[in-house]
């Protein structure tokens, strides 16, 4: 009887202590050089400011920006016009509604078939 109380006790132990960690954040960007077409993104990173450095360093031109911080349990993804210099991006509590936002982002100045480059959860 005495072991099972002491597991017992232990596991409950063990419970609130893991119950206390701190949850792992992530964090994602997406970037994009309204100049040269070219973007960038990043997700599952420990700080917005890392994601956003990140994005930025994978976009890859001088003019970079970051156009979307995803924030944790968040959704983000970019839409473009192959030979265009136009996207749509967004970030949405799931992958889909992202997605679909990026899409009518993109659409907004009619100029072709807009496709989804990026669609990702921070999760």
């Amino acid at each position: 009887m005495r072991p099972m109380i002491a597991a017992a006790g232990l596991f409950a132990l063990a419970t609130v202590l893991l119950a206390a960690l701190p949850a792992r954040a992530e964090y994602g960007a997406i970037a994009y050089d309204g100049k040269t077409g070219r973007s960038g993104w990043a997700v599952h990173e420990p700080s917005a400011p890392r994601a956003a450095e990140k994005a930025i360093s994978e976009c890859g031109g001088s003019d970079c920006k970051v156009v979307v911080k995803i924030g944790p349990r968040m959704c983000g993804a970019l839409a473009r016009i192959e030979g265009q210099k136009h996207v749509g991006a967004a970030e949405r509590p799931d992958r889909d509604a992202a997605r679909l936002a990026a899409l009518n982002d993109c659409k907004k100045p009619n100029l072709g078939e807009c496709v989804v480059k990026f669609n990702e959860c921070n999760r």
